[in-house]
């Protein structure tokens, strides 16, 4: 029987714990069987595809669509073993639904929880992490709005949208791996820079000029990203508006992240700090919210992915071996009364598996065959293609060719060198900036920061970039208060 207020989640090797639905603690000793255990898959391990159907269409349907779809526009290879489940996502006045489909190589599924599998001879539940938040849905209070969830962990980052409280989309962003390599400092040193510090400007020292600009930069990325992965989303969902940014960092704050939205149109949306878990410690809060999805799923709250080829054994008496055994029992009892009745449902058990043996056996070796038709046939679909094409693209090929060489990015070049000109004499200055803005090809607006005593090097930085030949290096506004003078200085 399982446990139907607790799980096992697992988290990686070093990390399996009991989760309660408000913390985690040590597992027990023993019958660890009769728990749900559940755990989750990153998206850089999943291979995603969506598509929309008649709202009709029944689920053994849609399972055969979404894994003819995945083979077929998702690219997947036919002499590879997947895992393919799906979402249905109901489209508001449409006679269609939308269909996420999620595929995964079964080597990977061994390779990261083969081992877990053997130690608990099941695993009741394995889905992409990002639809964890469709569990928060359930807490006290929480109202069902058009929501935007950010998540920024080491080796997962990206972005949910759910609109009314139901899931519509994903986009994967920059781990703090990923940002920590790109500005040169280790994972635990990026993870302090981004709560103390964020994209704030007048958090970072003189001397972190450059820190503060590459951070900014890719914080701001992702912020694009998010933005234009949901302008995508509006129109299939109908998504007029975002009511709620929340930001999932173990719950810490990035100084100026959320406000970086604005620029994007969602000024007017309630940005905040996801922490539902409070005594739960830091390290573990995401955690949290996977294995309360988890959870949700095992009390038919929430109806999910299941990525999990680790099924759960039937009770023994609903296996073959089981109804064998039990027939075998009886007619040992009646073998006295019955031994021919006995020994002809013995042989007929044997020879139905035998069938149903042999039945699986062509089964898989027809899909093989299929698996491998359908590659060859899209082989073959795509050179007639290239074929077609092939005159028509060395015409244009040749054409491009022309104009790609009359018109090299000649403005890229100009802007890389004018942002190296700037760079190099507000540092040899001492200057900051909170602003770089290109309003035309060719000019450069520059919001220039410089402490009280030291305004004369504004002076200083406009001649010495005229000395580097622009044409005009001029300022159009100076603002000061007690503490420093702040210019705007057009470049051109």
């Amino acid at each position: 029987m399982v446990v139907q207020d607790k799980i096992i989640f697992i988290i990686d090797e070093d990390r399996e714990f009991i989760f309660d639905g408000n913390s985690f603690e040590p597992l027990p000793s023993k019958k660890l069987s009769s728990y749900f255990i559940a755990s989750t898959l990153a998206s850089s391990n999943t291979r995603t595809h969506g598509y929309k159907t008649p709202k009709s269409t029944s689920p053994e349907k849609i399972e055969i669509q979404s894994e003819m779809n995945m083979y077929e526009e998702a690219g997947l290879d036919p002499d590879t073993d997947f895992k393919i489940s799906s979402l249905v996502i109901p489209l508001e006045d449409s006679d269609e639904d939308f269909v996420e489909s999620y595929a995964v190589e079964v080597d990977i599924l061994d390779e990261k929880f083969g081992a877990f599998a053997k130690k608990y001879g099941h695993i009741d539940l394995i889905f992409p992490s990002a639809l964890c938040y469709a569990s928060l849905y359930n807490l006290e209070n929480k109202i069902s709005q058009n929501d935007l969830y950010i998540h920024i962990g080491e080796h997962s980052a990206y972005a949910v949208v759910f609109k009314n409280g139901q899931y519509i989309s994903t986009r994967t962003i920059s781990t703090l791996s990923e940002i920590s390599r790109k500005i040169g400092v280790d994972a635990i040193k990026m993870r302090d820079i981004l709560s103390t510090k964020g994209v704030r400007d007048n958090l970072y020292n003189d001397d972190e000029f450059i820190m503060m600009s590459d951070t900014q930069e890719e914080l701001s990325k992702s912020v694009e990203r998010i933005a234009h992965s949901i302008g995508h989303k509006r129109g299939i969902f109908k998504l007029d508006t975002i009511h709620n940014i929340y930001l999932d960092f173990e719950g810490s704050d990035i100084p100026g992240f959320l406000e970086l939205f604005n620029s994007y149109g969602y000024e007017d949306a309630n940005k905040q700090i996801l922490d539902p878990f409070k005594d739960v410690k830091v390290g573990m809060k995401h955690f949290a919210i996977d294995a309360k999805y988890a959870m949700s799923v095992l009390n038919d709250n929430i109806k999910s992915v299941n990525l999990s080829i680790y099924d759960r054994k039937p009770p023994f008496f609903k296996t073959n071996v089981g109804v064998f055994s039990i027939v075998l029992m009886v007619a040992i009892l009646l073998a006295v009364s019955y031994p021919t009745y006995a020994l002809f449902e013995l042989n007929k058990l044997s020879q139905e598996e035998s069938k149903l043996k042999a039945n699986v056996s062509k089964m898989k070796k027809r899909t093989k065959s299929l698996q491998k038709k359908l590659k060859d046939l899209r082989k073959e679909r795509d050179s007639l293609r290239e074929n077609n094409l092939k005159k028509e693209t060395k015409i244009k090929t040749l054409g491009n060719m022309i104009v790609a060489l009359e018109e090299f990015d000649n403005d890229t070049i100009l802007r890389q060198k004018m942002m190296r000109d700037v760079n190099k004499v507000m540092r040899k200055y001492h200057l900051s900036s909170k602003r770089f803005e290109f309003r035309q090809p060719n000019t450069l607006l520059v919001q220039v920061i410089a402490r009280y005593n030291e305004r004369d090097n504004i002076a200083k930085f406009i001649k010495e970039l005229l000395s580097y030949g622009y044409s005009d290096v001029s300022t159009k506004k100076v603002q000061k208060n007690e503490t420093y003078y702040e210019s705007f200085v057009e470049i051109k």
